[in-house]
C-alpha cells in the first residue's frame, strides 16, 4: 500500500490518497449482487452520519455568532439588538432545526433498515449541507472583517462546511436522489 497527503481546503482535517497493489481482498457481496446497490447503501449510511457532523458544525456556528453579537457593541449597544442581526440568526436557527429533524429521520431509517433510507439519507444530506453552509457564512458575516482572520475560527467552520459538502457527492447528486425517490414512489 502506498499513501500520499492531499491538499485540502480544510487544514484541520488531513486527507490522503491510498493506492493498493497486489493487496488481498474479500468480496463485500455475493456473486451476481449489484455492486451499485451495495455502494449506494454505504453512501446513504455515510450521508446520515455526515449530516449529524454538519448539524453539529452549524450549531457551533450559530452559537459563535450569538456570543459575538452579544459581546460586540456598535452605537452604544450590542449588535445582537439590531433587527438585521436578529433576522440572520433566526434564519440560521430555523435551518439548523430543519437539518436536525431530517438527520433524525435519516438515523431512524438507517437504524430500522427501512426502505425509506435512500430518501431519508438524501434529505438529511441536503438539509444538513445547506444549513452548515448558511450558518458558517452568516457566522463570518456577523463577525465582520474579523471573521476572515486567524483571530477567529469562523473561516475554519466555513472551510469545513465546504469540504464536507463535497466529501461523498455534491448537492446536485443528492438532490437528484430525492427526485428519483419521489418519482419511484409516485410511479
Amino acid at each position: 500500500m502506498q499513501r500520499r497527503a492531499l491538499d485540502s481546503i480544510d487544514p484541520t482535517r488531513n486527507q490522503g490518497a491510498l493506492v493498493f497493489e497486489g493487496a488481498e481482498a474479500k468480496p463485500l457481496g455475493k456473486a451476481g449482487d449489484s455492486a451499485w446497490a451495495l455502494f449506494r447503501a454505504v453512501l446513504d449510511a455515510a450521508a446520515v452520519l455526515f449530516a449529524f457532523e454538519q448539524v453539529g458544525g452549524a450549531e457551533a456556528c450559530l452559537q459563535s455568532a450569538i456570543d459575538f453579537a452579544n459581546e460586540r457593541h456598535a452605537f452604544g449597544r450590542p449588535i445582537a439588538s439590531f433587527q438585521a442581526i436578529k433576522h440572520k440568526l433566526a434564519d440560521v436557527y430555523v435551518g439548523n432545526q430543519l437539518a436536525l429533524s431530517n438527520a433524525y429521520y435519516g438515523a431512524w431509517a438507517l437504524a430500522s433498515g427501512s426502505d425509506e433510507l435512500p430518501l431519508a439519507a438524501a434529505v438529511a444530506r441536503v438539509s444538513a449541507t445547506e444549513a452548515y453552509e448558511n450558518a458558517a457564512a452568516e457566522n463570518v458575516q456577523v463577525h465582520g472583517g474579523m471573521g476572515f482572520t486567524w483571530e477567529a475560527d469562523c473561516h475554519l467552520f466555513l472551510r469545513r462546511s465546504r469540504s464536507l459538502a463535497l466529501l461523498i457527492g455534491d448537492l446536485g447528486m443528492w438532490k437528484k436522489q430525492i427526485t428519483a425517490e419521489f418519482e419511484r414512489k409516485v410511479a
